[in-house]
């Protein structure tokens, strides 16, 4: 990584860890990174990764500090620590939006100042992006060291399904229930986007697609993820919630005397 990618992705971490609700934890995919998250209406979104190396330097000059312990444990900012470094507080450091199409679209503004998705749109495609993630259905970008170093205790990959976690493979079912809703169009062009993070324009040009009409059929599979999850529906209040009226007694039980 060079010094110019590492600054900036110091500074989007530090940026991260200032907003609220955000945290940082290990990545649930063992791939040694940081994984970044959000809290949004009481759900927890992905908001990408930063590399160890990264957390490291941080946590050398006092800026972040864990908390917790073993996979519960997170990362955030010292209370007294700023925001970010004091030589760059003219220029506010940005997210990578290339990360992921959806949070682009979540960020920016139409002109009457509203989000190009809503919040609920933004989820749901986060939660697809997750299923899919955990499913083992996106390509493995780098080596994997740790099967080339100890070839004998190497376990099976996410393809195999006889060696497949049950996490994995309730993901794929996840999967699969929300492409039946979608269809196959739809579904396709989820997968490209959520999974593969490929740009709307991208889009457009594998699929012949005129211009600006991927953003508006995103926009159609998105509501049918809302659907899908159940994210449309309001919320349930907390607690325990009878089955009989206010003041009503089981029959099975005697009076008191």
């Amino acid at each position: 990584m060079s010094a110019r990618t590492q600054h900036g992705e110091r500074d989007r971490l530090l940026k991260h860890l200032a907003g609220p609700g955000c945290h940082a934890r290990l990545s649930p995919l063992g791939c040694g990174r940081i994984a970044l998250y959000r809290t949004v209406n009481g759900t927890s979104l992905g908001a990408g990764h930063v590399t160890a190396g990264t957390v490291q330097a941080l946590l050398a000059e006092g800026l972040v500090a864990w908390s917790g312990e073993g996979a519960a444990a997170r990362l955030g900012l010292v209370a007294e620590a700023p925001a970010a470094p004091a030589a760059e507080t003219a220029r506010a450091p940005a997210m990578d939006d290339r990360e992921s199409p959806l949070l682009w679209l979540h960020r920016r503004r139409d002109k009457d100042g509203r989000p190009q998705i809503s919040d609920a749109e933004f989820a749901a495609g986060e939660r697809f992006r997750a299923d899919i993630t955990l499913a083992g259905m996106l390509p493995r970008t780098t080596m994997n060291w740790d099967a080339a170093l100890t070839p004998d205790e190497a376990r099976a990959g996410p393809r195999d399904v006889a060696g497949s976690s049950d996490t994995a493979l309730a993901a794929r079912q996840r999967v699969r229930q929300a492409c039946d809703r979608l269809g196959p169009e739809l579904s396709g062009l989820a997968i490209d986007v959520c999974g593969f993070l490929k740009g709307l324009d991208r889009v457009e040009t594998e699929r012949r697609w005129p211009p600006r009409s991927a953003k508006v059929v995103l926009r159609v599979a998105l509501a049918a993820l809302v659907a899908h999850y159940g994210l449309d529906r309001p919320a349930r209040p907390p607690g325990l919630r009878g089955w009989q009226a206010e003041g009503a007694r089981p029959s099975a039980f005697p009076p008191p005397a």
